[in-house]
């Protein structure tokens, strides 16, 4: 009587093309979601631009303002997360409101 013990090639093979599949979407599905996350914080970083940009415009007037000009001025709280705003980004005020000019910068 012949004992078949183990698993034949055509299974593991099987069983390695479901492992990378599961594994292809897993990897798709995190890198999608790190992307997101970083847009989201993109966006909040602008928030809080326009609103330091708004306190200064009520105390300076003008109607541009940089982010250099905002961080070097202290118009940012030392908790608030502005690292990823460039310098040169500016915030203009026209027609009761405010937008924020420039990009991001990639941490990635």
């Amino acid at each position: 009587m012949k004992n078949n013990k183990g698993f034949t090639l055509v299974e593991l093979l099987a069983v390695i093309v479901i492992l990378s599949s599961v594994a292809l979407v897993t990897v798709a599905s995190v890198t999608a979601s790190l992307g997101r996350r970083e847009e989201k914080e993109c966006d909040e970083q602008k928030a809080l631009a326009k609103n330091a940009a708004k306190i200064y415009f009520s105390l300076k007037g003008g109607t541009s303002v940089s982010v250099g000009t905002l961080k070097s001025e202290g118009y940012f709280n030392g908790n608030q997360k502005t690292d990823r705003l460039q310098d040169d980004s500016t915030i203009t005020y026209s027609s009761n409101q405010y937008n924020f000019n420039g990009e991001c910068i990639n941490q990635s």
